[in-house]
């Protein structure tokens, strides 16, 4: 076997292990797994161990090449399955921490070999944390609380009667933005223009996967439930945009107090669904990105120029 590994160029393994990959998140994308654990904790793990093994496990390697070769391995893997951008931006922190973490248990098995040793505990403990991390989401007993909110308030200067009637006009969001909402594209379309108890807002998303081409369209259509001089509620009906694969957003409650000097308390709180596995990372990204987009939005739609600032504990 090492002879054989000797002869062939690491690249023959390299596309080994691609085929290995891609075939295997196909197979995992088609099932309800594909949104587990077992898709962003056990697959990078994997995929790491098996290029140090075909690499040389007898000898000592470097974890910048070895990374390397693993980042080579995950951008392979997604154009082989159409991925996007978005996709990869977002696996990827992920990914190295678990082929780093597969690189050190690797090469600890290396090390204690090279000195006669050979500790199963030790050599063991890494693959069944991993192991019990990559169940999460597979079943209702391995799944974190899933329905989230988050609460954003502020002061503007504006009173309610402006502020509705800014979110009533034609939506027309600005490019700059927080850098993690840069990262997702805007609506190429919107259609609104009223704020009548009813009324459904639609914006139309066209997503290029691969910066130029690998197209997908889609759109989000919210609905106004109730609309009132201190209140308004809105239910997302339908979204086949690019984020239903990350997240379900269910809708928002916008609330309004007058305030003595001519100014507004709004308090926004958006409501969604978090769809990927593990919590402890994906939850904390889209905590924070919905958390920006309802600062955007205060901003863009509900001020309009207007002076605002953010108030209070927002949740």
């Amino acid at each position: 076997m090492e002879k054989d590994r000797a002869k062939r160029p690491f690249w023959v393994y390299i596309l080994f292990v691609m085929g290995i990959a891609s075939i295997t998140i196909r197979f995992l994308m088609d099932t309800r797994f594909g949104t587990t654990a077992i898709l962003y904790v056990a697959i990078p793990f994997i995929i790491s161990f098996l290029l140090f093994y075909f690499k040389n496990p007898n000898s000592s390697s470097s974890l910048a090449r070895h990374l390397q070769n693993a980042t080579i391995v995950m951008l392979g893997s997604s154009a082989f399955l159409f991925e996007g951008f978005i996709c990869v931006l977002f696996f990827f922190p992920i990914y190295i921490f678990f082929a780093a973490l597969a690189f050190a248990f690797a090469e600890g098995m290396r090390a204690r070999k090279a000195r006669g040793q050979d500790n199963h505990l030790k050599s063991s403990i890494i693959p069944l944390i991993v192991a019990v991390m990559a169940v999460e989401g597979t079943a209702p007993s391995t799944s974190f609380e899933r329905q989230h909110a988050v609460t954003r308030a502020f002061i503007i200067d504006a009173d309610v009667a402006t502020i509705q009637a800014n979110m009533a006009k034609p939506i027309e969001l600005p490019k700059k933005r927080n850098w993690m909402l840069s990262i997702f594209p805007l609506p190429v379309e919107t259609r609104a223009g009223s704020l009548g108890e009813g009324d459904v807002h639609e914006m139309d998303f066209v997503y290029k996967r691969w910066f130029f081409t690998n197209i997908k369209r889609g759109k989000m259509a919210l609905r106004l439930d109730s609309v009132s001089e201190d209140q308004i509620t809105t239910t997302l009906t339908e979204n086949t945009s690019y984020l239903s694969s990350y997240i379900n957003i269910k809708g928002s409650e916008i609330n309004f107090t007058p305030l003595p000097d001519g100014r507004t308390h709004v308090s926004l709180t958006m409501k969604y669904e978090r769809l990927l596995d593990p919590t402890w990372y994906f939850g904390t990204l889209q905590y924070y990105t919905v958390s920006k987009m309802c600062d955007y939005f205060v901003g863009a739609v509900y001020a309009r120029g207007a002076e605002y600032e953010k108030v209070g504990r927002n949740e």
